[in-house]
């Protein structure tokens, strides 16, 4: 059904979600939207989406300081991320959204329903806090525009997110058991494999080592953590943003599209090569995401695993297997490409994550709303709403200073602490702000370690040309042309990718299957991305955006005694 009129789709479903929506607001006692306390306190209704492990929000202190803020009563209407998608689509459906919803919304829901939603950049002069926000990050703005409306409001991270979600591991343990140096190249990585496989560098006298294993991609596309991170060889600059997962990248501002590049053949023909000598997990094309981790995190302290490609290696190993592991830069192509090595990036859609709060274009407290929002882009609310309440999960050292605690449960790790008290990176707000200084436990920032590997890697990306940003956005008509075509691309190469790789056959099919790429609209689906793109940029070089420059801001970063990490913004 198209969902294309959303005023007439409205009249067809209303009364069938009346019930459902009387029954939503008996269970949670909310006062209408708009009405006001018998003191005259306005009441505004809120709908968070949220982790499962999160407290109910009115048992987190510091939405009692959000409340103060606004000079308001906040309703909280609260859900589950794993049950929003459901929830989402009946109330754009039926035209009714909450006062104010964070988390919940995006850009694939402007197209047809952001007639409900209040276009922020209007209302800049009643929201000091985001209006400086998107001065001094203009980034954030532009990454939080939808033809030319802010109908959501951003998180940025700078400072505390890296600029590539995937990292490349090798057990270092292993190597130097082996007296094998750090592979460099593709052809010394595969005899480094090999080695893993039959010199048992784990010691425990069992051939159970597994030199390398991955998620292999699903069919609709590619994704992160995936080997195709290996482009990077050929100086090719992965992204994640929209079109990715179907070979789409951009160099100079041009699409392009790999899927049918002569290095994409040479990389499927290498981890053949690699299936074929087995070293490669026999289960990496069929185990689930839950048999992935686990294996990674080997025998007690007997690690299993050789490499892989995933966040942090205390993320994928686990603390007790965690040093064992290096990072891996771009390793040189067994071609010999004379391009300078690049590493998949996504470093935009980390540090500014569009769309965090949005406010409902029928609101009738506006002015409290407003004052919500803007609440979460100071340094005190929005640290809160990232880490925890003061005296939970962060200690208030003084003015823009503060210090992310420790968990006071000793049964809770970090990350469990961290979601059961706040947002964690579900919060709106800018977290390292000028002024802050902010002190980190070290499992906060080991990925800054990590990063550390890629800097040259990364500086080989001119990130405002050479980046498909997690922010470019179709319009609702190319929207549906680009999802029909890409099914068809993305299917096929997908199976012939596993296909390949395990089975062979690369040379013999390779001109068939870019025929049937050609047939399946590649060419106009680029030409689809290069239109949504050039839109972008030019959004981007109107609002002054030296991406470059502002995603790595002049920070200071200093190591404490204590194992923690202290990072200060000088700016002003």
């Amino acid at each position: 059904m198209s969902t294309s009129n959303p005023t007439r789709f409205k009249a067809t479903v209303k009364g069938a979600l009346a019930m459902a929506g009387i029954g939503a607001l008996a269970l949670t006692g909310c006062t209408p939207s708009g009405a006001k306390e018998s003191s005259g306190t306005p009441v505004v209704t809120v709908q968070v989406v949220k982790d499962a492990r999160t407290k109910a929000m009115a048992e987190l202190p510091w939405t009692k300081d959000l409340e103060a803020a606004c000079g308001c009563t906040i309703e909280w209407q609260e859900t589950a991320s794993s049950s929003w998608t459901q929830q989402k689509q009946a109330s754009l459906a039926a035209g009714e959204v909450a006062d104010v919803t964070i988390g919940g919304y995006g850009s694939g829901d402007w197209g047809d329903y952001s007639s409900l939603f209040l276009d922020l950049a209007l209302e800049l002069g009643s929201m000091p806090n985001l209006a400086a926000t998107f001065e001094k990050a203009p980034y954030a703005r532009v990454s939080s525009e939808w033809d030319g409306k802010v109908f959501g409001a951003p998180g940025v991270n700078t400072g505390l997110m890296a600029n590539s979600s995937a990292h490349m591991f090798i057990n270092k343990q292993w190597l130097d058991e082996l007296k094998l140096p750090v592979p460099e190249t593709w052809d010394e990585l595969k005899s480094t494999l090999e080695a893993f496989k039959s010199k048992d560098p784990n010691g425990n006298g069992k051939a159970d080592e597994v030199p390398l294993d991955f998620m292999a991609p699903e069919t609709g596309g590619w994704g992160w953590f995936n080997p195709n991170v290996l482009l990077g060889s050929f100086g090719l600059p992965l992204s994640a943003g929209g079109g990715a997962g179907s070979g789409m990248y951009a160099q100079d501002g041009k699409i392009q599209n790999y899927l049918t590049d002569p290095s994409y053949k040479e990389f499927i023909s290498y981890l053949g090569e690699l299936w074929e000598a087995g070293v490669i997990s026999k289960d990496a094309f069929t185990h689930d995401f839950s048999k992935y981790i686990s294996g990674l995190k080997g025998q007690g302290k007997t690690a299993t695993v050789g490499m892989t490609f995933w966040w942090t290696p205390s993320d994928a190993f686990g603390s007790k297997l965690a040093d064992q592991y290096i990072a891996l830069p771009a390793l040189k192509a067994d071609s010999g490409s004379d391009a300078p090595r690049t590493w998949w990036f996504n470093g935009d859609s980390l540090n500014y994550i569009p769309n965090k709060i949005s406010v409902a274009a029928n609101v009738k407290e506006k002015e409290a709303a407003l004052k919500i929002v803007d609440a979460f882009y100071t340094s005190d609310i929005g640290i809160q709403a990232r880490y925890g309440s003061f005296d939970v999960g962060v200690k208030k050292n003084g003015e823009k200073d503060y210090t992310v605690l420790q968990p006071a449960d000793e049964t809770k790790n970090a990350s469990d602490w961290q979601f059961q008290n706040s947002l964690s990176d579900g919060a709106p707000g800018w977290f390292v702000q000028p002024g802050v200084k902010l002190t980190l436990p070290a499992e906060q920032f080991e990925v800054r370690g990590v990063e550390e590997v890629y800097e040259q890697d990364i500086a080989n990306i001119d990130l405002n040309s050479d980046v498909i940003y997690g922010g470019v956005s179709f319009t609702a008509d190319e929207a549906r042309e680009y999802s029909l075509n890409d099914t068809g691309i993305t299917q096929t190469a997908m199976s012939k990718f596993a296909q390949w790789v395990t089975k062979g056959g690369i040379d013999a099919e390779w001109d068939g299957y870019v025929k049937d790429l050609e047939s399946n609209n590649l060419k106009r689906q680029i030409e689809l991305q290069q239109a949504a793109y050039d839109r972008y940029l030019q959004v981007m070089q109107e609002k002054n955006v030296d991406l470059n420059a502002e995603l790595n801001p002049e920070l200071t970063f200093a190591e404490n005694a204590d194992g923690t990490a202290t990072i200060s913004n000088e700016s002003k």
